[in-house]
């Protein structure tokens, strides 16, 4: 499989906020948050659609009554309890169209353009 996603790491983002202006043009142009709501039998996205290049934070929800793991383009949030909200974060440099699973089964696609 094609890597599509690169995990960043929270020291990742905030050496890219602090670098200095020389270096600021490499830095992603937009960094967004996509919120997403799991329930025991569906998911809504925010946001399915993304353009090569942006910075994108899942912020996962889980409003159901059974434990989820949330995946998009094989990057996965660690089990998430009831009630509880799980997060993963992700430099979209790819284009193209990703899965998205909830506990292993495929409930969408998002597209980066």
């Amino acid at each position: 499989m094609k890597r599509v996603l690169v995990l960043l790491a929270v020291a990742a983002a905030s050496v890219a906020v602090a670098a200095p202006l020389s270096h600021a043009t490499t830095a992603p142009g937009y960094n967004f948050k996509i919120t997403v709501t799991v329930t025991d039998g569906d998911i809504v996205l925010s946001r399915s659609i993304a353009k090569r290049g942006w910075l994108a934070h899942f912020v996962v929800t889980n409003k159901g009554k059974k434990t989820h793991v949330f995946d998009v383009g094989g990057l996965k949030t660690k089990p998430i309890k009831p009630g509880a909200t799980g997060k993963v974060g992700a430099y979209l440099d790819d284009r193209g169209q990703y899965k998205i699973k909830v506990d292993g089964k495929q409930r969408g696609l998002f597209t980066v353009q």
